[in-house]
């Protein structure tokens, strides 16, 4: 069995990374990338035998070329090579299947809101989670597969293994969400609200965490000196900048007692492990779509706010039990003909 893969973003490449690890030797894989995508990087770190792409790829010739029985993407709502993947796997009737890792702009990495966007679709979607499968079965999703969260369950694996002492410190997780805002909307302050304006909230009000360690783990896309000018303006916070390719993420789940973010996939799984995990959005323009305990999505931090408001419990059975795994997909879903019902 002969399986084509392309990943543009972190979070997929992450979760499929394991698999590829995982059925090296089952399957024959081709494994397409962007240069220097945060893809590329991850796998690259990882030695994983990859094709690069220019960006005026012929995805039919290269797809022609390999003869893979199985197309396997990532979705991306920035990056779009993934539906090209989709649509010359339909020309060359090749099954397709598109993973889905976060539980927003499910329509939207399928080219919604453009009247067509469904013809973008491939035969199967994968999600890890029930929340994902949810939302995927809200938006009428064809042939939704549950498959276990690999790069989660490996970090819980780790988690439960590892002797670091866990630290009365904050993490601060960072996103560009001042330049997806520019890149989506054309406006850079759409949201009314930026990743430094959070940081900084996060900084002004560290008593309120009872520490003044603060880590900001940088976002993939994120250029090492962006928060280069947060010591001398916060000389009573110690800070510390971390990069994504330098330090793996489970180890500073580990360190960190208190996880803050704004909407991304670090957030669930510092949930899942026990963490207490919260969202910090200031502003209504934007909502955190991560399936967070409720009191912990909040907008602002204010000086009556206590750590004891937020709520923190282990919740890793839910992943241990959630899913089937990608032999058996493969090899009993995919192989067998299925009716696409849209």
């Amino acid at each position: 069995m002969k399986i084509a893969v392309f990943c543009n973003d972190a979070a997929v490449s992450n979760n499929i990374l394991p698999i590829l690890k995982k059925y090296a030797a089952k399957y024959t894989w081709y494994v397409y990338v962007h240069k220097d995508s945060p893809a590329w990087k991850i796998f690259q770190s990882n030695r994983i035998d990859l094709i690069e792409l220019e960006e005026n790829a012929d995805i039919k010739e290269e797809l022609t070329k390999g003869d893979p029985d199985v197309v396997y993407v990532g979705t991306s709502w920035q990056n779009t090579t993934h539906l090209e993947f989709i649509k010359v796997a339909k020309t060359l009737q090749i099954r397709s299947i598109a993973a889905m890792d976060h539980w927003v702009n499910y329509r939207e990495r399928f080219g919604y809101p453009h009247e067509t966007w469904q013809d973008n679709l491939p035969d199967f979607i994968t999600v890890n989670d029930e929340d994902g499968y949810k939302t995927a079965k809200k938006f009428h999703f064809p042939n939704i597969i549950k498959l276990r969260f690999y790069a989660l369950l490996e970090d819980i694996t780790l988690f439960q293994n590892k002797k670091i002492k866990e630290h009365d410190s904050v993490l601060f997780i960072s996103e560009p969400t001042q330049k997806v805002a520019l890149t989506t909307f054309g406006d850079e302050n759409y949201w009314g609200f930026n990743e430094f304006d959070v940081c900084e909230e996060i900084c002004k009000n560290m008593d309120i965490f009872a520490t003044d360690n603060l880590t900001i783990r940088l976002h993939p896309s994120d250029e090492p000196k962006k928060y280069d000018y947060l010591p001398s303006r916060y000389p009573n916070v110690h800070i510390q900048i971390e990069s994504p390719y330098e330090k793996a993420l489970i180890d500073s789940l580990c360190e960190n007692k208190i996880i803050i973010g704004i909407d991304g996939f670090v957030l669930y799984e510092a949930m899942v492990l026990g963490k207490v995990s919260l969202s910090l959005i200031p502003s209504s323009k934007r909502e955190c779509f991560v399936p967070l305990f409720e009191q912990n999505k909040i907008q602002s931090i204010s000086q009556d706010l206590k750590l004891d408001h937020f709520k923190n419990r282990n919740c890793t059975h839910q992943t241990e039990s959630f899913g089937i795994d990608f032999a058996t997909m493969i090899d009993e879903r995919i192989k067998t003909p299925t009716k696409r019902i849209i």
